[in-house]
This record gives structure tokens, C-alpha cells and sequence, in this order.
């Protein structure tokens, strides 16, 4: 499945006078039989495709450039111990990841949707509107407010860039980055039990791994005011025991909550779908137009990197790079 079109993928890989092969592979057996003998394959899915066994009939591949905001669903391991590079192109999307966290967290505390809903459902006629008004309480000012942010990386560190001009305090949990994080941006690092316990608006930015499955469920849960919403614009629908969330939202134990992400089960309707106080968008918040283009021209950039002895701008094994740079020259 090539994300990058054939004629942008030969203008960028031009200094490398590299043979561009283009092709679109719904299994591995089809992935190998065009990559056996390939030096780097460019692509989106490759990690859902290739297993260990697939990798080793890989015989000259030394680095995948995928596009991927994470490299959480392939078995890294397994490429590193074959000494291919793995690249990908999440930060080419980190605006637009907050932006849409952003604007989750906006719609949900101005109660747009709701107040769309009720515009439609009156034909445009609103007045008098007291009893619109108290149907949508509470309405806080959001210079009042808490954001809650699990998970610090680049997308976290921008939504606190963008929360930082409306007045409200942002709380942040993540025992990876250094005391002091975000501090100009406004950023408190607390305790998880202290952001779950405070948020009125709690983030999710976290990677899926087996420490972070559920990571939100009904003990958290029961943590957070039940004024609270949470939002998810980046993080795997798992990373959420939705069955808990949606217990939680019935029983009026939280408010709301925003997804850019839900599980999706073959011949099942997701019942969060038929709350009224669910927003849901279909896993976009990576996407604009901008964002596409500069993650297209990064995957081939990484390659040409990599080749010409650079290192690529984010590479999730670096501990394979010399040797996968060494076995490429050979």
C-alpha cells in the first residue's frame, strides 16, 4: 500500500538513483514476493503484515519507513533483531493532533453539539431559550477549569501551548520526562491519582503498550468528578475499558466524552455511539492538508537520511541504526 505517490517518491529519491518499485500488498506472502530483494520499502500497514518469519526472507532490507503515528501494533523487536530501521512520521502531525484535542475539549464545555441538535430539532427558532440554557448546565467559564493530560510527549506539550491562552490550568502525568516539563507552558507534573481526581477535561496522549491497555478504566474512573469529560485525540481506542466509560456516562458518574478513536468489532454497532453526551470522529485528528504532504515527503526523506549516512528524524530502534547503516554500505 504505497502512501506516497510514484512520481513524488522518484523526485525525492532522485539523489539516491535508487529503482522505485510500486506496489499494493494485502498479505505477506504478496509483501515479501515484491520486497525480498529490496533495500528499504516505504509504506503504511507493513508492521500488520510482516511477521519475524516474513522479515527473514527480507534478504537487503535495512529500513521501513512507515506511515504511522506510532509503531505500536508491529513487533518492533522482531525488526530490530533482523537490524531493520523503522521509522516513522508521527511528528509531521503533532499540530493537528492538538488542534483536534483542542477543539474536542471546546465543543464539549460550550455544549456545541447539543446546542446544534436543539437549533435543528426548533427549525432555527430559538427564542426564548432559558429553558436551552439550563438544559445545557453547568456552563463554566473556562478560565475556571482544569485540563488533564496523561502522557507529555509533543502532542501534549502543544495542547498545553494552545490551553496556556484561555486561563485554565493544565495538570500533566508522565513518570518518563524530566522534572520540569512544560513549566514555561504553564504545566503542573502531579501524580496520576491527582490529575484523574482534579481534570475537568482529562487527555489522553499515550502509546499502546501492555502497561497502557485500560489505562482508563472503572477504578479511574471513579476517580474523576463526575462533572468531567474525558477526551481522546490521539491515543488507541484501548487505552480505554469502554465498558466502564460507558457504565460511567449512563450512571451520570461523568459527564462526557470525545473520541477520535473507538473499537470497531465485525457486525457490532459500538454502544457509545447511542449516548447523546459522546462526540465521536472517525481517527482524524492527524489529518489537514498540510500534514499529509509532510508526512508523505518524510517517509522518503527518512530513506534518503538514512542512506546518505544521516540520521533519519524519528527512528523507533535507534539502537539498530550503525548496524543496519553497516549491512546497507556492504
Amino acid at each position: 500500500m504505497p502512501p506516497v505517490s510514484p512520481e513524488l517518491a522518484r523526485q525525492l529519491f532522485g539523489r539516491l538513483d535508487a529503482e522505485l518499485v510500486p506496489a499494493s500488498c494485502r498479505t505477506e506472502e504478496e509483501l515479501v514476493a515484491v520486497a525480498r530483494d529490496v533495500d528499504a520499502i516505504v509504506g503504511a500497514s507493513i508492521g500488520r503484515l510482516l511477521s519475524r518469519r516474513g522479515l527473514a526472507e527480507l534478504r537487503r532490507c535495512r529500513i521501513v519507513s512507515l506511515w504511522a503515528g506510532s509503531t505500536d501494533y508491529l513487533d518492533l523487536q522482531a525488526f530490530t533483531d533482523h537490524g531493520i530501521c523503522v521509522c516513522f512520521a508521527a511528528d509531521a502531525c503533532t499540530e493537528e493532533v492538538a488542534d483536534h484535542g483542542m477543539a474536542l475539549m471546546l465543543a464539549l464545555a460550550r455544549k456545541l453539539f447539543f446546542f446544534d441538535q436543539v437549533m435543528r430539532e426548533r427549525q432555527g427558532h430559538y427564542t426564548p431559550h432559558d429553558d436551552i440554557i439550563e438544559a445545557a448546565r453547568p456552563l463554566p467559564r473556562l478560565a475556571t477549569l482544569t485540563v488533564g493530560c496523561i502522557g507529555l510527549g509533543r502532542a501534549g506539550l502543544a495542547l498545553a501551548e494552545r490551553v496556556r491562552p484561555f486561563g485554565m490550568r493544565f495538570l500533566a502525568h508522565d513518570p518518563f520526562v524530566p522534572a520540569g516539563t512544560g513549566q514555561d507552558l504553564g504545566v503542573q507534573l502531579v501524580s496520576r491519582r491527582e490529575v484523574l481526581a482534579e481534570s475537568d477535561f482529562l487527555h489522553l496522549y499515550v502509546p499502546m503498550k501492555a502497561d497502557t491497555f485500560h489505562l482508563i478504566g472503572r477504578e479511574e474512573l471513579q476517580q474523576m468528578k463526575p462533572t468531567a469529560y474525558v477526551v481522546n485525540a490521539s491515543a488507541r481506542a484501548q487505552v480505554i475499558d469502554e465498558e466502564a466509560l460507558r457504565d460511567a456516562l449512563v450512571a451520570g458518574r461523568l459527564a462526557g466524552a470525545a473520541l477520535d478513536n473507538l473499537e470497531m468489532k465485525e457486525g457490532a454497532v459500538n454502544p457509545l455511539l447511542g449516548l447523546g453526551n459522546v462526540i465521536v470522529t472517525p481517527h482524524v485528528s492527524h489529518v489537514s492538508d498540510q500534514s499529509y504532504a509532510a508526512m508523505q515527503r518524510r517517509l522518503c526523506e527518512d530513506v534518503v537520511a538514512f542512506f546518505e549516512g544521516r540520521r533519519p528524524a524519528l527512528v523507533a530502534n535507534p539502537e539498530v541504526l550503525g548496524k543496519a547503516r553497516a549491512r546497507a554500505s556492504g
